[in-house]
C-alpha cells in the first residue's frame, strides 16, 4: 500500500454525516486519495461502550452490543486469589464506591462495590457470557504475567466469537502468539518513537493499536506495509473520526462507536 492510499483527501463534517447516514457522496476531493467506497471500518466499543454506561461494566457490554459494534474493548486485571477480572486501573478508587489495589484484593471483597449505578465489577468470564455471539472482544491486558492466563480462559470458556488480545506489555502478546499462531495480538503504543513496524513485528503481532492524536499518514503507511491491521483510540469527536477516516485505519476504539460509520460508501 502507498502512502498516497494513506493520506486520504479532505473529508467535511457533512460528508460524514453522509457516512453515518450510509450513503456517501461520490466526489470528495479528485486531486487526492480518499477512503476506499465499500471498505469496512471495524468499529470498537471502548470499555464496552463507556460513552453510554459505567466503563468495563456488564451494562456498558450490553450497550455497546446494542449498538452494533464489531467487538467491544475490555480491560483484564487478575485479584490477588487470581479471579480475571474486569477494570481498567490498577485500583477500585476511581470507578467504584470502594479503595484498594486490585491485586491486593480478593474476588469476593471487590464484588460487593458499586461500578457506577448499580453495577457491579464483572468477571472475564461474564464479559465472555455476554458478549458471546452478539460481538467479538477485544481484551486489553493491564498486568503482568497473565496474558496466557486470559487466553487459556477464553479458550476454557469455548467463547464463540473472533478475539483479540491486546497490551502495551509487548511480551504478553508475544507469549500468547508462540502458544497460538493464529491468534490475534494487537500491540498497543503511545507516541511514535520511528515510523518503524520493528517493534510489532519482533512481538508477532497481527494489529497495532495507536493513539488518535500521534496517528500520521507515514506510519499508518509502514504499518500497512508491514501486512499489520492499524487501530486508533480513543476517537470520541467527529473531527477525530474523520481524521481516522483520511488515514485509512482498519478500526477505530470509540466510546461512541454509534459515530463511527461501519461502511464507507
Amino acid at each position: 500500500m502507498t502512502l498516497a492510499v494513506c493520506l486520504a483527501a479532505n473529508i467535511s463534517a457533512e460528508v460524514l454525516l453522509e457516512f453515518e447516514k450510509g450513503t456517501a457522496l461520490v466526489n470528495i476531493n479528485e486531486s487526492g486519495a480518499r477512503p476506499t467506497p465499500g471498505r469496512s471500518v471495524v468499529r470498537i466499543g471502548h470499555r464496552g461502550a463507556a460513552g453510554h454506561a459505567p466503563e468495563n461494566t456488564l451494562a456498558a457490554i450490553r450497550a455497546g452490543i446494542s449498538l452494533g459494534v464489531d467487538y467491544v474493548e475490555v480491560d483484564v486485571q487478575r485479584t490477588r486469589d487470581g479471579q480475571l477480572i474486569i477494570m481498567h486501573d490498577t485500583s477500585v478508587d476511581r470507578t467504584t464506591n470502594g479503595t484498594g489495589i486490585i491485586s491486593e484484593m480478593t474476588w469476593e471483597a471487590i464484588q460487593h462495590l458499586d461500578a457506577g449505578h448499580g453495577q457491579r465489577v464483572p468477571s472475564l468470564e461474564a464479559v465472555l457470557d455476554a458478549a458471546d455471539g452478539q460481538a467479538g472482544v477485544m481484551l486489553e491486558i493491564k498486568a503482568a504475567s497473565i496474558g496466557t492466563d486470559v487466553q487459556r480462559a477464553v479458550q476454557a470458556s469455548q467463547f464463540s466469537g473472533p478475539v483479540i488480545y491486546a497490551s502495551f506489555m509487548h511480551a504478553e502478546i508475544a507469549a500468547i502468539r508462540a502458544t497460538d499462531a493464529k491468534a490475534n495480538t494487537m500491540a498497543l503504543i503511545e507516541g511514535i518513537a520511528t515510523p518503524s513496524a520493528a517493534f510489532a513485528v519482533e512481538a508477532k503481532a497481527t494489529m497495532v493499536g495507536m493513539d488518535i492524536e500521534s496517528a500520521i499518514g507515514m506510519f499508518v503507511a509502514a504499518l500497512h506495509e508491514a501486512e499489520l491491521q492499524v487501530f486508533v483510540y480513543t476517537a470520541n469527536e467527529p473531527q477525530q473520526i474523520e481524521q481516522a477516516l483520511k488515514l485509512a485505519v482498519d478500526g477505530i476504539i470509540s466510546d461512541y462507536p454509534e459515530r463511527v460509520p461501519p461502511r464507507l460508501g
